[in-house]
């Protein structure tokens, strides 16, 4: 993450994640329409690949556009870049336990009737906040620091509630959707 003054004196975080650009995107598409092996980390994107039905339409003509465009979106919706930057982010952490608690909620999530994606939309949620928070926390002596083990904490408090009561902390009325457009926030 980076911390500069934006116009008018406003402060600017600029959060910088290793996410998913369009080449990888293009050769695990290519990949999966051609009914080859996912290895490594192409396993959990490819997995959120698929659990984004929403995006075929753009994972299919993506290369029309060049490198950099990214602002090419399908129908004006969230940006897949970024949304499945998120998915990679949580399946690494959950394949990788790093946190150890990203596996247990995931497991135990899982074990408490959750549909994975869900799951993985839950820990998305709770790692954008985490993020979120270390930016605005940020001082222009201080860059922003995201903590590793505040995160684990939360997921470790929100695993054994009852799924409605795991989203209503997260701030939602209800589930939001697990394919397609969000539900509203409180």
């Amino acid at each position: 993450m980076s911390d500069s003054a934006g116009a008018g004196g406003q402060r600017e975080v600029v959060v910088e994640m290793q996410g998913v650009d369009r080449l990888t995107l293009a050769r695990v598409w290519e990949k999966m329409r051609a009914g080859a092996t996912l290895e490594g980390p192409e396993t959990y994107l490819g997995r959120a690949m698929a659990d984004h039905p929403e995006y075929f339409e753009f994972f299919e003509t993506m290369e029309l556009f060049g490198a950099g465009q990214d602002e090419h979106l399908p129908k004006g919706e969230e940006n897949p870049f970024a949304h499945l930057t998120f998915h990679f982010i949580v399946g690494s952490q959950i394949f990788h336990q790093n946190p150890p608690e990203a596996e247990v909620f995931y497991r135990m999530r899982l074990r408490a009737g959750d549909d994975r994606h869900d799951v993985v939309h839950m820990m998305i949620n709770v790692f954008q906040r985490h993020l979120a928070w270390a930016a605005q926390h940020a001082t222009p002596d201080s860059p922003p620091q995201f903590d590793l083990k505040a995160y684990g904490a939360t997921l470790k408090t929100l695993w054994p509630l009852k799924t409605k009561k795991l989203w209503e902390k997260l701030g939602y009325e209800v589930a939001p959707p697990s394919k397609g457009k969000p539900a509203a926030r409180r």
